[in-house]
C-alpha cells in the first residue's frame, strides 16, 4: 500500500472529527448564537467565539475534499510502498472508523451523563416563561450527538468503509482533467 494512501486516511479521519466536533460545538452554542447579535453586538469579543463551529465545518470539509492532493504534495519523493501482510485498504479503514468511533463514544459519555443531569436537575423544573430555560439542553444535545456519532461509525465502520472505497475506486477510474 502506498503511504500516499495511509496519509489520505489519517487527513480523512481527522476531517471527520472537526466535521462532529464542529456539528456537536454548534449545538452546543446554539443559543448564544441566536441571541448574541441582538444581545452583544456582532463587533464584542465575546461574540467571536460562535465563528468556531462554523468554521471548523468549514475545514473540515475542504480538509476532506483536499486529502488526497494533500498527501500527494506530503509524500512527494517519498511515496514508498509500505508493505503489511495481509493488510488491505478496506481493513485499514474499518479500523480508523472504529478507532473513531470509539473515541467519539469513550469521550462523550461522561459529558452526556453530566449534561443531562444538569437538564433534567435544573432545566426541566423551570417554567416556560423563564428565559433560562433551555439553557441546558443545548449542551446535552451537543454531547448526544457526538455519542451518536461514535455509535454510527463503530457500527456502521463496514458500510462507511465500502461506500469510501467505491467512491476513491471511481475517482482513481476517471480520466484527469486537462
Amino acid at each position: 500500500m502506498p503511504l500516499k494512501s495511509l496519509v489520505v486516511i489519517a487527513l480523512r479521519l481527522y476531517a471527520i472529527y472537526w466535521l462532529v466536533s464542529g456539528l456537536s460545538s454548534m449545538l452546543v452554542y446554539l443559543p448564544f448564537m441566536l441571541e448574541a447579535p441582538s444581545r452583544i453586538g456582532m463587533h464584542s469579543p465575546t461574540a467571536s467565539f460562535i465563528f468556531i463551529p462554523p468554521t471548523m465545518l468549514i475545514f473540515g470539509s475542504i480538509l476532506w475534499f483536499l486529502a488526497s492532493w494533500l498527501s500527494s504534495a506530503i509524500t512527494k519523493g517519498h511515496d514508498t510502498q509500505l508493505t503489511f501482510a495481509a493488510l488491505t485498504r478496506e481493513d485499514l479503514y474499518r479500523f480508523a472508523f472504529i478507532f473513531l468511533g470509539l473515541f467519539f463514544a469513550l469521550s462523550s459519555i461522561l459529558s452526556v451523563v453530566e449534561t443531562a443531569h444538569q437538564f433534567v436537575a435544573f432545566d426541566v423544573p423551570q417554567p416556560d416563561n423563564n428565559p433560562e430555560k433551555g439553557q441546558y439542553f443545548w449542551p446535552f444535545l451537543g454531547h448526544v450527538l457526538t455519542l451518536i456519532a461514535g455509535f454510527a461509525c463503530v457500527f456502521g465502520a463496514r458500510k462507511w468503509t465500502a461506500k469510501l472505497i467505491r467512491l476513491e475506486n471511481k475517482h482513481e477510474a476517471a480520466p484527469p482533467a486537462d
